[in-house]
């Protein structure tokens, strides 16, 4: 009998503590890409339109993410896309925030494998 009136005094703390064990928070932070060395002033300041070529372009950024070919040319895309976000996992509830980023840079050549423009997305990432 002392047992059974102890489980009692102690049902609700063993409840409560079985609903503490089910909770689950948790953040994340992870960059997928390429790295954005297109943000570095030293590597964007040798770039020119009409003289820089497709081989000076991978010598400086590294191999791109896509490679396009296009009637006119060649298209190189660099992305480096990072997510964040938060969460939480209760036994009835779910949570899950997600903000996603990318930074990118595009280049386009001609036929003969020159630049003929080139451009970079507003949006800035801070390398890890």
């Amino acid at each position: 009998m002392v047992s059974i009136k102890l489980m009692d005094k102690f049902k609700p703390l063993l409840l409560f503590s079985l609903f503490l064990l089910n909770i689950s928070c948790f953040t994340l932070s992870d960059q997928q890409g390429v790295d954005n060395l297109w943000r570095e002033e030293t590597r964007t300041n040798k770039i020119e339109e009409g003289k820089t070529t497709q081989s000076e372009i991978i010598e400086l950024f590294g191999p791109p993410s896509q490679i396009i070919n296009l009637d006119p040319g060649v298209v190189f895309y660099y992305l480096l896309q990072e997510k964040k976000g938060r969460g939480m996992f209760l036994l009835l509830f779910n949570f899950k925030d997600e903000q996603v980023s990318y930074d990118r840079a595009i280049f386009f050549f001609d036929k003969k494998g020159i630049l003929t423009d080139y451009g970079f997305s507003v949006e800035n990432i801070e390398r890890k």
